[in-house]
């Protein structure tokens, strides 16, 4: 899961500092600034994001010149279409989770498997709003369609990821995401998929959560959700059932330093991640996580009504105080049955 886009992208580090020409050298640093600029929902088409496409062709031509073997593999990387290889390239999704299954010695506990089943008979899309995020929420690969871990039915079969749209940014990364039945977390994408009933998951508090992360209270996990009610409204419109998700095993899964500062938030929401350090197993920098057990839970539905143009301010308020009340409680019933988490609590900010 981790160590081909992360082992790939050490070694075209280890070129850039090491064997490559000061041509070669400049062309990665054009290559990277025209990556994290390129438009985060390909969807929208518009003139700039037309030419922020278009810059990455001519990249793609001035590696060929410069025999810049690996900026040519990146930058067809974000060329190609999200889908890339097709159903071999799902083939190679499924793969990944399931050895990540394997890893992480994943549990899954449904309070309400009816519930599940059910929003598959009525062809409805179904949200799953996944907590914490952690370093990385990578939680949401318990839901892959491959491991077969919800009810059968249309919401497994059918099941997509959201993810930051800076990593469907990022070279190599972003292939290996789409092949995990991943998508960027953007307007487009919700709507089209609540509108078609295809199912999904995603990190409502979203990296805004790493920014928060405070090793010095260990007895709180920081929820950054009170201004967070975007995905409240489009279930309202929708009338598509919430369900809240927690994930424990996530915390701890790296060690970790953050630079805080107004300088580091400002680029931190411009290129849409955390500009930070993290070290994963045997401490290697940028590794994979710790193996520690996953335990992913999905609590009962928070069932909204199809109010589609008439939502307003105050039905947006009611459920999404329903819903943080309950995936506090979520989180309060399971807590004792993990060992990490019995004295802790949830600061919702």
């Amino acid at each position: 899961m981790w160590l081909g886009p992360h082992g790939f992208l050490a070694l075209v580090l280890i070129d850039f500092m090491i064997f490559a020409t000061t041509a070669k050298r400049i062309l990665f640093v054009v290559f990277f600034a025209l990556a994290l600029a390129q438009p985060r929902d390909k969807r929208v088409r518009n003139l700039k994001n037309n030419v922020l496409e278009a810059t990455i062709y001519v990249v793609i031509v001035a590696s060929i010149y410069l025999r810049a073997i690996t900026v040519f593999i990146m930058a067809v990387s974000i060329a190609v279409p999200y889908d890339f290889l097709g159903e071999y390239g799902i083939k190679i999704g499924d793969w990944i989770c399931k050895q990540s299954e394997k890893y992480f010695a994943l549990k899954t506990t449904l309070e309400d498997e009816d519930a599940i089943a059910a929003v598959s008979k009525q062809r409805k899309a179904a949200i799953f709003a996944l907590e914490p995020h952690d370093i990385f929420g990578y939680g949401c690969f318990a839901f892959g369609p491959s491991l077969k871990r919800l009810p059968p039915g249309r919401v497994r079969d059918t099941m997509r990821c959201l993810v930051s749209s800076a990593l469907m940014n990022a070279p190599i990364v972003r292939n290996i995401l789409a092949w995990c039945v991943c998508s960027p977390v953007e307007k487009t994408y919700f709507r089209s998929y609540l509108e078609t009933g295809v199912s999904f998951v995603f990190v409502p508090g979203g990296v805004q959560e790493v920014m928060l992360m405070d090793p010095s209270e260990p007895s709180e996990l920081v929820l950054y959700l009170k201004k967070r009610k975007g995905f409240v409204k489009m279930a309202l419109e929708y009338g598509c059932p919430i369900f809240p998700v927690f994930c424990f095993g996530l915390d701890g899964s790296y060690a970790y330093y953050i630079p805080r500062g107004d300088l580091i938030t400002k680029i931190f929401r411009a290129i849409g991640f955390v500009p930070l350090l993290f070290f994963g197993r045997f401490l290697i920098p940028f590794g994979i996580p710790r193996p520690h057990q996953i335990h992913v839970v999905v609590g009962k539905p928070i069932h909204c009504p199809q109010l589609g143009e008439h939502v307003t301010s105050e039905d947006i308020d009611k459920y999404h105080s329903i819903f943080l009340t309950e995936l506090e409680s979520l989180f309060d019933r399971h807590k004792l049955a993990e060992e990490d988490y019995r004295d802790r609590k949830l600061k919702i900010m």
